[in-house]
Formats: C-alpha cells, sequence, structure tokens
C-alpha cells in the first residue's frame, strides 16, 4: 500500500521543528486601546509607522462573529499605540531610555530560556 505522507527522518523531524519554533515566537501581547493607532518603530532604520495587522474573523457556535487581531511584528522594532505619529515619537523616545528596554533589545532570550 502507497503512504500519502512520506516518513521523516529524525534529522528532518528536528528541522521541523527548529523552524516552528521561528515562526510561533510570542516576543509580547498589548491589550488594544479603542482610538489609538498601532506605530512600529525600526531600529536599524529609524522609521516610524503603521504597524501591518492581520484580522480574523470566525463564526462562533452560537452565530456571532469573533474578531481577532494580530501583528505581522518583524525583528528589531519597537511597538507603540498613540494618536498620531508624534506621540509616538515620544513614546518611542522614553521607551528608548528605559534600562529594562534596553537590555531586552541588546540580551535577547532565546525561546523562554
Amino acid at each position: 500500500m502507497k503512504q500519502i505522507v512520506p516518513e521523516l527522518t529524525r534529522a528532518d523531524a528536528q528541522e521541523l521543528v527548529a523552524e516552528q519554533r521561528k515562526e510561533f515566537r510570542l516576543i509580547g501581547s498589548q491589550r488594544r486601546i479603542p482610538g489609538l493607532i498601532l506605530f512600529e518603530y525600526d531600529l536599524t532604520t529609524g522609521e516610524l509607522g503603521r504597524a501591518s495587522m492581520k484580522t480574523e474573523i470566525a463564526l462562533t457556535v452560537d452565530g456571532k462573529l469573533d474578531k481577532s487581531r494580530e501583528v505581522m511584528s518583524r525583528e528589531l522594532c519597537l511597538y507603540v499605540q498613540a494618536i498620531n505619529e508624534q506621540n509616538a515619537m515620544r513614546k518611542v523616545r522614553q521607551m528608548l531610555r528605559r534600562q529594562s528596554v534596553i537590555k531586552r533589545l541588546f540580551k535577547p532570550r532565546e525561546n523562554g530560556r
């Protein structure tokens, strides 16, 4: 009988798990505040812009719509919620002055270690 799914070797399985860890990594979460915009500050280029988001709508069992948003996060970026770009830039400057943020940026943890 012909197999539909090919068998994976141990090395292939470990490589697949390592790739999945890179894809699904919880960086942090923030509660969305209505009326504010999520901005993304790129530390390498110094650009400030709106963060790209992915919205998913699902129909629940009782017939209601469930909406969830997820930010397409990038490495070496800070995310802040603000009314406009000037306030977002002010909040980014405040974050960069904090020692805890500086330590987290330059000494990242790997997979919860």
